[in-house]
């Protein structure tokens, strides 16, 4: 007999006493493996099962703010097998996605560029990759968050930073389209702003944001900046620039109707 997993042979059983034992127990370990590969798939089995009741816990924790979510349907038809590969950013966004899967990713991504033209599709496609293996992901919409804390006070907030926090992947979606803050409570949201995401950095936890705001290094031409800016500091666009590796996202908007389908919906 032989080890499934190293091929090794296995040894006769030298311990003591086994003639004490009844003859069908002794057939079964008569012979031992001479390695510590099946104790070695134990414990892997054993640590795959607390990750998955883990994620799972925190999958059912996100499920309770499905009112700030965007993970629609069409959200979650979004998959890397069913996409057009031949944009460099889908590629990355393939390779990131593998990449979260064998190591601690403490980089995330910003997908920036006009209307349309697949950031959040990109995001999709890596949020359900990771989800399909068990990774716990949560996409949120900036302006829902607000609306829920504000309605809702300092708990709504505290318990939302808890899932921020212990979920594997945060998505911030349209992130830029709430309200600006230019207003009497500017003050107040960027500081919920910017808690939000530095709940990810403190906890060295990836995020991933899809904006249609022009971002860039340069903070003279960065809209995030612009829209931002409190007081003269830009302390969310700061930590974006520490937290988020940009990738513009160029082309038309690919948000049209498909003829063909809708002419195929027409036959009776």
């Amino acid at each position: 007999m032989k080890c499934q997993y190293c091929g090794k042979e296995y040894v006769k059983n030298e311990a003591e006493g086994l003639e004490y034992l009844p003859e069908f127990i002794r057939q079964h370990i008569e012979y031992i493996p001479a390695c510590d590969c099946l104790e070695k798939k134990r414990l892997e089995e054993m640590e795959e099962e607390k990750r998955r009741q883990e994620a799972e816990s925190i999958r059912n924790r996100v499920k309770r703010y499905r009112d700030i979510s965007v993970m629609d349907s069409r959200f979650l038809k979004s998959n890397f097998e069913g996409a057009d590969m031949s944009g460099e950013y889908m590629k990355l966004a393939l390779r990131y996605a593998k990449s979260f899967m064998k190591k601690k990713m403490d980089i995330g991504i910003i997908f920036y560029g006009g209307v349309g033209t697949g950031k959040t599709f990109a995001s999709g496609c890596i949020a359900n990759y990771l989800m399909s293996r068990g990774k716990s992901v949560l996409v949120i919409n900036l302006g829902l968050y607000l609306l829920k804390i504000t309605k809702e006070w300092g708990e709504a907030e505290s318990e939302l930073l808890k899932v921020v926090e212990s979920c594997d992947l945060l998505i911030i979606d349209d992130f830029g389209m709430e309200k600006s803050l230019e207003d009497k409570n500017s003050a107040w949201r960027g500081e919920k702003i910017y808690n939000l995401i530095d709940s990810r950095y403190r906890c060295e936890k990836p995020l991933i944001i899809t904006t249609n705001l022009e971002f860039s290094k340069d903070e003279s031409r960065c809209e995030i900046a612009k829209k931002f800016s409190i007081g003269g500091k830009n302390r969310i666009r700061d930590r974006i620039v520490e937290m988020c590796y940009p990738v513009e996202i160029k082309g038309k908007s690919r948000r049209e109707i498909d003829e063909k389908r809708f002419f195929k919906l027409l036959e009776i």
